[in-house]
């Protein structure tokens, strides 16, 4: 039963309940009054004792019967409004239900149940309504982004392409040459951009769809040498511990993107001379690095937004990092624990 329904119960009892003990005394007031009546009208003389006792027994009686029939027409009324109200209400808890389990990624309407309540009936049209539009308006924008994306790539490798050769040229003077660097590495920041989107994209279309048994700690073994090379360059240590073999299912791709993207923030976001950990436990990936504050924890998972506001990035690591977990029910935790980040992946559902 509805709390709505509870509150207007529990109000009917105690109203009932104030008129049942404001009742007594009227009724031991109602029946002196008779009873004086008919000892006059019929000339019966009793005494003051017996009189008292006569008139406590009858109101005692009528007052038991009076609650007893109270009782039994409370109950049966609380009987019989939980079962009309759970047929009443019935419409309302299975759209409700329905709208829980609907999610835009799988982009599908719901399809509400029929009802002869003309207010649920008005409710799901209204739901359907907003809901398609809402699925209409999604599948455009995932659209826009992924065609978008397709036809950038070509005019950006163009353009990457003439200023490479640019830079070649031997009548270059240095502010120019500087200048043409600039706008390489802006350059390479949007095609970046291009193609996280594109991925995003995919993973929201549901284009990696294959599954594979993957060995966390064999790919974590191919990753690892090229990200030394990386850490190396800024004079950063890594260390690996692997504490358990750990197989999951997922896509070989998404995995690595995953793993690649966590461990690439950590090393751009350490100074030099640091050190990042990864570890490997039976059911979680962990991976630390130092830092002197918290990251914008509230902002830290959203598309373009900026993990620190020294080192923007694309904004987008993160968020594929949060897409992928999403498609598996991957649990992805962020912390900041004795001056270190702590990035944790859990690759089984839990519950907080």
């Amino acid at each position: 039963m509805s709390k709505l329904l509870n509150r207007s119960l529990k109000t009917f009892i105690i109203y009932a309940a104030l008129v049942l003990a404001g009742s007594i005394p009227v009724y031991y007031v109602a029946i002196n009054i008779l009873w004086k009546y008919e000892q006059l009208e019929h000339q019966i003389i009793l005494t003051p004792e017996a009189g008292r006792e006569d008139r406590l027994l009858i109101v005692g009686a009528v007052t038991l019967l009076t609650v007893l029939f109270f009782a039994l027409l409370l109950t049966g009324f609380i009987l019989l409004n939980r079962r009309i109200s759970q047929r009443l209400w019935q419409p309302f808890y299975n759209s409700l239900a329905k709208i829980k389990n609907f999610s835009l990624e799988q982009n599908k309407a719901i399809q509400f149940d029929k009802t002869e309540i003309d207010e649920f009936a008005q409710l799901n049209q209204s739901l359907d309504k907003l809901i398609t539009g809402n699925i209409a308006a999604y599948t455009q924008q995932k659209e826009f982004a992924e065609n978008a994306s397709h036809e950038l790539q070509t005019p950006l490798a163009i353009v990457q392409s003439k200023l490479e050769l640019l830079m070649q040229s031997q009548q270059l003077t240095t502010a120019q040459y500087n200048i043409i660097e600039d706008a390489l590495k802006a350059l390479s920041r949007v095609s970046r951009v291009n193609k996280n989107l594109l991925l995003l994209t995919k993973i929201e279309n549901s284009q990696y769809m294959e599954k594979d048994t993957i060995e966390v700690q064999e790919l974590l073994a191919n990753l690892i040498p090229q990200f030394e090379t990386i850490a190396a360059g800024k004079q950063i240590i890594l260390t690996i511990q692997v504490q358990a073999a750990v197989s999951i299912n997922g896509n070989r791709a998404l995995v690595e993107i995953l793993l690649n993207n966590l461990i690439t923030n950590a090393i751009r976001h350490s100074e030099a001379g640091s050190n990042v950990l990864i570890e490997l436990t039976p059911n979680s990936f962990i991976i630390s690095n130092p830092g002197e504050r918290s990251l914008q924890t509230e902002q830290l998972f959203k598309r373009f937004a900026s993990a620190t506001i020294q080192q923007p990035g694309t904004g987008l690591g993160l968020a594929i990092v949060k897409q992928i977990c999403n498609r598996y029910g991957w649990i992805i935790q962020y912390a900041f624990n004795n001056g270190r980040h702590v990035f944790t992946l859990h690759f089984v559902q839990i519950s907080f």
